[in-house]
């Protein structure tokens, strides 16, 4: 049985949505309570089904996501055997802070009837053939659940622990906005700050892409996951400080806060950030905000009011140097 990779192309979509779609037993009916009857793919609205596991499980959708792989030049790699596509790897090229230049292992699927055939790796295998042919060194992946078959797939293929991720929260009180910050607007057409600026909260997903998803007014995946956004730049002693909030779609009084700060940390500036971006929060409706950052970033948002809830998976990386 012979693997072969290449580089997909939006003639393959129908054949993608059907590698996820193969992984899900039941089919749900999702709204404002919750997750709700079991019923058929066809009956699902488009955001029902990306409910279960993203964009590339509707046609709609995915063809307008390809729009962001586009743009970011996001490298979807196929496995075929026999010409039947059996899985796909996105992968992205990035040099950002705190890493520096790193190929970032995206999404990865590998249709169900042939799970455990070797498809992943060589998925991997050629990640890593990319990755050296463009003389970088370092890959990074977050996987959906380190102690399962994804985490285990990438320890297996050398990935190590780079970081730990943990999910944190804050209530939005104490509204006044304080005298020592400005504000800009941010242009759709601002490029991402990510040599300049680390991502201290919203780590979804490395900081090149949450960029796009948060500035991009085009986002149909954005408008999906949520009612209303708002996305601001404040200024304080002439730093910059760029932000995305959002709330959920169906409980509308949380919300998630994407924040690039400069890469030396000011606490107090930090402080000062926050209250104001928790005066944007209350014009959403928002009472209490989560997001998902990294461990190195844990006391510094500790230190400006969030509390820790939960841990979330580890970033892995493994230097090809």
């Amino acid at each position: 049985m012979d693997i072969t990779v290449r580089f997909g192309t939006r003639e393959d979509i129908d054949a993608l949505v059907e590698v996820e779609c193969s992984g899900i037993k039941t089919w749900y009916h999702y709204s404002s309570e919750g997750r709700g009857a079991p019923t058929t793919y066809e009956a699902l609205s488009s955001m029902e089904r990306i409910v279960h596991g993203g964009p590339w499980i509707d046609l709609t959708v995915l063809r307008s996501y390809w729009e962001h792989i586009d743009r970011l030049n996001i490298i979807p790699l196929i496995a075929e055997i026999d010409e039947k596509i059996v899985g796909h790897l996105d992968v992205l090229f990035s040099d950002e802070l705190p890493l520096g230049k790193f190929l970032f292992l995206d999404i990865l699927a590998v249709h169900k009837e042939y799970r455990r055939r070797g498809v992943a790796s060589e998925l991997i295998k050629q990640a890593e053939n990319l990755a050296k042919l463009r003389k970088v060194d370092v890959m990074l992946v977050t996987p959906q659940a380190y102690e399962g078959p994804s985490g285990l797939t990438y320890r297996n293929y050398g990935f190590k622990k780079y970081c730990d991720t943990y999910i944190l929260e804050i209530p939005i009180n104490h509204l006044e906005t304080p005298s020592t910050t400005q504000l800009e607007n941010i242009q759709p057409t601002e490029k991402a700050p990510i040599k300049t600026h680390t991502m201290i909260s919203g780590w979804n997903n490395i900081s090149k892409k949450m960029w796009d998803y948060s500035i991009n007014p085009n986002n149909q995946l954005l408008t999906t996951f949520s009612i209303h956004h708002i996305t601001n730049v404040i200024l304080i002693n002439e730093k910059q400080y760029f932000f995305y909030l959002q709330n959920k779609l169906f409980t509308q009084s949380n919300g998630s806060i994407f924040l690039w700060a400069p890469l030396l940390l000011n606490k107090n500036e930090l402080k000062d950030i926050m209250q104001t971006v928790k005066t944007f929060a209350t014009q959403l409706g928002i009472q209490t905000l989560k997001t998902r950052t990294l461990d190195r970033y844990v006391s510094a948002l500790e230190y400006i009011g969030f509390t820790r809830k939960s841990k979330g998976e580890p970033y892995l990386i493994k230097n090809l140097g």
